[in-house]
């Protein structure tokens, strides 16, 4: 790699990286994941956020968690937004999830 003075990187065939819009993209990541310090899921031991297909995919004690956690719009808006259609997000399954896409995408 080398470093040139104009805060670019040269990697191999890969092209350039601009390191400032590098840093400024991570920042934003960083933000963007910061919700997930105050997730009530992260401090719950014994409740499974993840079932498989042969457990109620409803999840009633995940859902339960999900509805006192102050972080639950939030959530949801992150699973909706990057097409997670697998475990409890924001107090919904994955099929809830896919049924509010399909009907987000009919309002348009």
């Amino acid at each position: 790699m080398t470093i040139r003075s104009n805060a670019t990187a040269t990697v191999g065939s890969h092209g350039n990286f601009d390191y400032v819009q590098l840093l400024s993209e991570f920042q934003l990541v960083l933000k963007n994941f910061a919700w997930m310090d105050d997730a009530l899921c992260r401090h719950t031991s014994g409740v499974n956020f993840f079932p498989d297909e042969s457990y109620n995919r409803k999840a009633p004690e995940a859902i339960a968690v999900c509805n006192v956690c102050p972080v639950k719009h939030d959530c949801l808006n992150f699973a909706m937004t990057n097409g997670i259609d697998y475990g409890i997000w924001g107090g919904t399954n994955g099929n809830q999830r896919k049924r509010m896409k399909r009907a987000r995408e009919k309002q348009k």
